[in-house]
């Protein structure tokens, strides 16, 4: 792997306050959309988180494909567009899921938190952040 390929530490490009309110922003639309269409949560109460993302993974399905094509085709826009899509149909299952969804999130949201330099470390080879100890598999 070369020196190019491997992570490294560097800080946010963009600052916190722009990030978390264009994300808020983002969020917020998502809720009136869903809201506007009928299709949020309120469409599916009494319905098994299951059977709410097997109803919803095609779309989600759509846009990751479309992604992959941006980033196969070097395509700047489409990469940003598309994973900007990717992101407003996954808040949009979570927030189909109800307030499961909004468990969910803050539950990984405190995983991540938790999450130290004595925890975990970098798989060198692929980027993805490990913990040190308990899952060996994932180190293979």
């Amino acid at each position: 792997m070369s020196t190019a390929d491997r992570p490294r530490y560097a800080p946010n490009a963009v600052s916190e306050e722009e990030f978390v309110n264009t994300v808020s922003d983002m969020a917020r639309e998502v809720w009136d959309f869903h809201n506007r269409w009928g299709f949020g949560s309120g469409h599916f109460e009494d319905t098994s988180p299951a059977e709410i993302i097997s109803r919803r993974k095609a779309i989600l399905a759509e846009e990751v494909r479309e992604l992959a094509e941006a980033v196969d085709e070097n395509d700047t826009d489409g990469i940003v567009n598309e994973a900007a899509d990717v992101l407003f149909v996954a808040i949009g299952h979570i927030e189909a899921l109800g307030t499961q969804g909004l468990d969910g999130v803050r539950y990984v949201t405190n995983k991540n938190a938790r999450k130290t330099e004595q925890t975990h470390a970098i798989r060198q080879d692929t980027g993805k952040l490990l913990p040190k100890e308990g899952k060996p598999h994932k180190w293979e």
